[in-house]
């Protein structure tokens, strides 16, 4: 077994804090989707640029955007190998139990890609998991090369491909804005029409590739990590958690710069766009690394442990939580179910009020749950459905002093 073998006794605290960090960064990422700013022309765009929205949407794109959603993917990616260990401590196959585990979340990301949103990352998690019990026996140092060759380079070449043989993005602007008037506007079935149109368009553009690639390649390096690291006593890694800080946000700074400021943008020949890329995807990168690197070393401090300790419980309930999210936007934003009916009237400055309004509320609730109950309500509906019998979801009670 290797020095990350997981010993099946139960949950990882620092995991758990690191996917409740993940989900508030999904969280202010997602709330610019929900919004529809980002389904705007540019002289719609121009409606928000008071300073608090240039802020905002400028922190947003260098600190968040890909950076949260890649360390969402990464933890899935440790989330396999732990879920191995504890699966082979109760004497059942553990690949056959995995897929079975992965089939019902491609379901449960059906349900919410096609019905809700279009956004939806869960079915491709899914599909890209498929590939990861044939790695779990890889050498690190191969599998590490493969992950960092799928998270930065693949996407380049793609970038670099899609501009040599003039491929579009997959959408255009007429779309958008029949997109935007559905979402804002329309009944259900007008908005479910829209959205089925807007995925697949999304779904088949060649520049979706690339984030899909990079998305697998997260996933193949929190593999790795669960593999090569001891996670129970991330203490005993603080040397290499330093170098890892360090080094990503010297790579993360200058391409998230180049990101957020678009610079280096627009017409460009083939390498022009594969070198921008390269920058660009080892940046978001970067900074994923950081933030993880990071947040682990101010989890070794016991102190700060206990304020952390604060984003367990949406960590442990992360599948509840990112689908609640999707819930609240829709209401905040969308047309048909007569909620506020935000679409496109609030900036980028009252986001981010709603974005950390909406995740202190999460976090509470996430808290106030996970105090009765020994799974989020969709964890223990993907367990029941996983092992095929009820689960237990109510915790016992303690018995007194």
């Amino acid at each position: 077994m290797s020095a990350g073998a997981p010993s099946g006794h139960g949950r990882i605290v620092l995991v758990d804090v690191l996917r409740g960090f993940a989900l508030f960064g999904v969280y202010g990422a997602n709330l610019m989707i929900f919004s529809g700013l980002e389904l705007l022309p540019e002289s719609g765009s121009a409606l928000f640029s008071s300073g608090a929205d240039r802020t905002v949407r400028f922190l947003e794109a260098f600190l968040v955007e890909n950076k949260f959603m890649g360390l969402f993917s990464f933890l899935f990616g440790v989330s396999f190998w732990l879920f191995l260990g504890r699966v082979r401590g109760r004497g059942v196959p553990p690949t056959r139990l995995f897929y079975r585990r992965i089939g019902w979340l491609f379901v449960f990301g059906g349900v919410h890609g096609w019905l809700l949103w279009a956004f939806d990352i869960l079915r491709f998690y899914a599909l890209w998991a498929v590939f990861l019990p044939f790695l779990a026996r890889v050498r690190l140092r191969a599998l590490l090369a493969l992950a960092f060759f799928l998270c930065v380079l693949a996407p380049a070449v793609v970038a670099g491909i899609r501009v040599a043989i003039h491929a579009g993005a997959g959408h255009d602007g007429g779309l958008d804005a029949a997109t935007l008037q559905a979402f804002a506007h329309g009944t259900y079935l007008q908005t479910l029409a829209a959205n089925w149109r807007f995925d697949w368009a999304l779904t088949l553009s060649i520049g979706q590739l690339g984030y899909q690639l990079a998305m697998f390649g997260r996933l193949v390096l929190g593999l790795w990590v669960a593999r090569a690291l001891d996670l129970e006593r991330p203490g005993r890694h603080r040397a290499l958690l330093v170098r890892v800080l360090v080094v990503g946000l010297l790579v993360g700074v200058p391409g998230n710069l180049v990101f957020a400021l678009e610079a280096w943008s627009g017409a460009k020949p083939p390498w022009a766009v594969f070198l921008r890329k390269l920058l660009v995807e080892g940046g978001h990168l970067g900074f994923t690394l950081a933030f993880a690197a990071g947040l682990s070393l101010f989890f070794l401090r016991p102190r700060s442990r206990a304020l952390l300790a604060h984003l367990a419980p949406p960590g442990q309930m992360a599948l509840s939580v990112y689908l609640l999210q999707t819930v609240l936007g829709i209401w905040l934003f969308y047309g048909f179910p007569h909620g506020p009916q935000l679409m496109a009237r609030v900036g980028p400055g009252w986001l981010g009020v709603l974005w950390l309004v909406g995740f202190v509320l999460q976090v509470a609730l996430a808290g106030a749950w996970m105090r009765r109950f020994r799974f989020g309500p969709m964890e223990w509906l993907w367990r029941t459905l996983t092992w095929g019998e009820l689960q237990p979801l109510i915790r016992e009670a303690r018995p007194a002093a």
